[in-house]
């Protein structure tokens, strides 16, 4: 079988791995295939292509990227679960959840990120509350989307309401692709985004805590409110009882190290939104002129982009506290431009590729002073907290 991997010198910055391609090729020529990172690419059997371009008219990775949505300007919210429980153990404000149980109420089925095997990060779906934990939380590592746009549309297909929650590229891909069926039934929910992270890099990191600690993960949370919403830490749990807080991950992440190459080429940073929903943390809520949600629990930023979008959240709203607000309050770095590589990121990349994980946690993951006060702070109140 002949095949070439459809990458030149463009490519990688022109590619969010989206699955898109996959799933519009009608002579099925075209399968996902990973690179040295873990992120996948398009791979094409050159005995099936035909050269028809479908999946090249069908990519909306592009500055140009279609519109679905119906509003010029989104409605802002601040908003949070009422059930104190529920946002506690939420990453940010538990919108995502409040909305997920009233698809899930009405006989819907949910689409978000969950743990796979081993930890690895995926998309799934999912068909009842009591599953709905799996696919909460913060994961900054790109998700397998294998089989799953075709899955959503099967169900589309049955006349089944759909919720799918995922990262712009994603969503807007998605919907591309749905565009033919019955709408109002296909409901989205983008995440404001920092980049997809490395999933190589996320599983050789946890291989290298369970030969560090001399076992197998038990829990992961990438984003751990111990210290509350603003100070959001990671924590492992091993099987052998041992509980680390640390920010590694997080440290090669937020310093831009890791990013899939096409996330410095971002079409989606502004507030021309893909998603029925926009969701993100409201960072910066100290500076806005209103007095609550100032306990660091936990603020999510809501941005209806679309009439589905509002009716779905206002169905949702008894579950939240909500409070109104406007663009210019809510603006950050990932509503005006995408994330700048670091200017270190070529050699660390050569240094991953030669030397691995461990070499590249130690030269270019230098946690700091800072850094190591907090994780400090973490582990004295977390040995409060068991004794109490």
């Amino acid at each position: 079988m002949s095949e070439k991997l459809r990458v030149d010198s463009k490519i990688p910055q022109e590619c969010c791995g989206c699955t898109a391609c996959v799933v519009s090729c009608p002579f099925a020529a075209i399968k996902m295939n990973p690179d040295d990172l873990g992120f996948n690419y398009p791979l094409i059997d050159n005995n099936l292509c035909t050269n028809c371009g479908k999946c090249f008219r069908d990519c909306q990775f592009i500055p140009s990227y279609k519109i679905f949505n119906d509003f010029e300007e989104p409605l802002v919210y601040a908003a949070r679960f009422k059930d104190e429980k529920k946002l506690r153990e939420s990453q940010s404000g538990g919108v995502f959840s409040a909305i997920a149980e009233t698809i899930l109420a009405r006989g819907g089925v949910v689409y978000g990120v969950a743990y796979s095997e081993n930890y690895k990060i995926s998309h799934c779906k999912i068909t009842n509350k009591e599953a709905l934990n799996s696919i909460k939380g913060s994961k900054y590592v790109q998700s397998n989307l294998d089989g799953i746009f075709l899955d959503v549309i099967n169900e589309l297909k049955n006349d089944k309401l759909v919720l799918f929650s995922g990262v712009p590229c994603q969503v807007e891909n998605l919907r591309k692709q749905t565009e033919r069926l019955k709408r109002g039934k296909l409901i989205t929910i983008d995440i404001l985004c920092h980049g997809v992270g490395a999933p190589k890099v996320w599983e050789d990191y946890l291989h290298y805590l369970e030969v560090k600690y001399s076992s197998s993960l038990q829990n992961v949370n990438m984003r751990n409110k111990l210290l509350g919403w603003k100070g959001g830490i990671e924590t492992y749990t091993f099987k052998n009882k041992k509980r680390i807080i640390t920010e590694s991950y997080l440290y090669l992440y937020f310093s831009h190290y890791i990013q899939r190459e096409s996330c410095f080429n971002c079409p989606y940073t502004n507030l021309k939104r893909v998603g029925d929903i926009s969701l993100g943390d409201f960072w910066h809520w100290e500076d806005t002129s209103y007095n609550e949600f100032r306990d660091n629990k936990g603020i999510s930023l809501v941005l209806i982009n679309s009439s589905i979008g509002k009716k779905i959240f206002e169905e949702a709203s008894k579950l939240l506290e909500i409070l109104p607000s406007n663009t210019k309050e809510c603006m950050q770095d990932v509503l005006r431009k995408c994330i700048q590589p670091n200017i270190k990121r070529k050699n660390f990349l050569k240094d991953y590729k030669k030397r691995g994980f461990k070499y590249v946690a130690h030269k270019y993951g230098d946690m700091g002073k800072i850094y190591k006060t907090k994780i400090f702070i973490a582990k004295i109140l977390s040995t409060i907290k068991k004794k109490l």
